[in-house]
């Protein structure tokens, strides 16, 4: 069973600084520039062992003109987390290639307005706040993927 985290936002809404705070946040790893690959997350501090392997595209493909199709001719992750910009381009295809391989999605859609919801857009004085609210969200819901498969 394959799963998808797909955060969906419009230019600049966070998408990317979202899944490099879960990166950084959930692993040993530092960040500055969050690059599409292999990245490995603890799905619980206290048990670095239980780790989740899952291949990240930070950047949306409408964004990079580059389609899940042809990032993935022949091998297909079991996990993947996307950041796709809302009504991009290459929008319809990201959504068809992940229906068409069978991923369970769990969508997060971010707001281009500042609010006070997690999801909304963050300014300098609310920013880690949100992104630590949006990463357990995300941790949570994988969690409760993994349980609710009997995957673990």
């Amino acid at each position: 069973m394959r799963l998808a985290i797909l955060i969906i936002g419009v230019q600049n809404s966070g998408k990317t600084s979202t899944i490099k705070h879960l990166v950084n946040t959930h692993s040993d790893k530092s960040l500055n520039v969050m690059r599409a690959g292999w990245q490995s997350i603890f799905l619980d501090s206290s048990f670095k062992y239980l780790k989740l392997n899952f291949f990240c595209v930070p950047a949306s493909p409408t964004e990079t003109k580059k389609m899940l199709s042809i990032r993935f001719p022949s091998f297909i992750p079991e996990v993947l987390i996307i950041a796709e910009q809302l009504g991009g381009a290459n929008y319809p295809d990201t959504i068809s290639f992940l229906n068409r391989n069978n991923f369970a999605v769990a969508t997060y859609n971010l707001s281009n307005s500042i609010g006070t919801s997690d999801w909304d857009k963050f300014d300098n004085t609310n920013k880690s706040v949100k992104l630590n609210n949006r990463t357990n969200q995300i941790i949570n819901d994988i969690k409760l993927f993994i349980k609710t498969n009997n995957i673990i």
